[in-house]
């Protein structure tokens, strides 16, 4: 077994266990991921189909999760949101958005 496999083979133990992981990496970024949703009721429950991640450094975030992509970010004047179209290589529309 290659290593990177006994990483994921840890990870994903880790997360069918536990519900979800954190991870610090280098230059402050923290790296959250979890397979866990709110259910009817409010309860937090472990799902075997839904998969969410959270990176973070300081106010800005990343969100990815089986329904959304999203962007968090503290608002203030200086902050530029920069959003485009474009087709790449494999002529796909892409939309893109930066936070600057």
């Amino acid at each position: 077994m290659k290593k990177t496999d006994k990483i994921q083979a840890l990870l994903i133990n880790h997360l069918l266990k536990h519900g979800h992981i954190q991870l610090r990496l280098p230059d402050g970024v923290l790296l959250e991921i979890g397979i866990t949703e709110e259910s009817e009721n409010g309860k937090i429950l472990k799902s075997d189909d839904y998969c969410w991640v959270i990176a973070k450094k300081e106010n800005r975030a990343a969100v990815i999760d089986s329904y959304n992509l999203g962007i968090r970010f503290e608002d203030e004047d200086k902050a530029i949101v920069l959003d485009e179209t474009f087709v790449d290589s494999d002529g796909i529309s892409i939309r893109q958005v930066n936070v600057v």
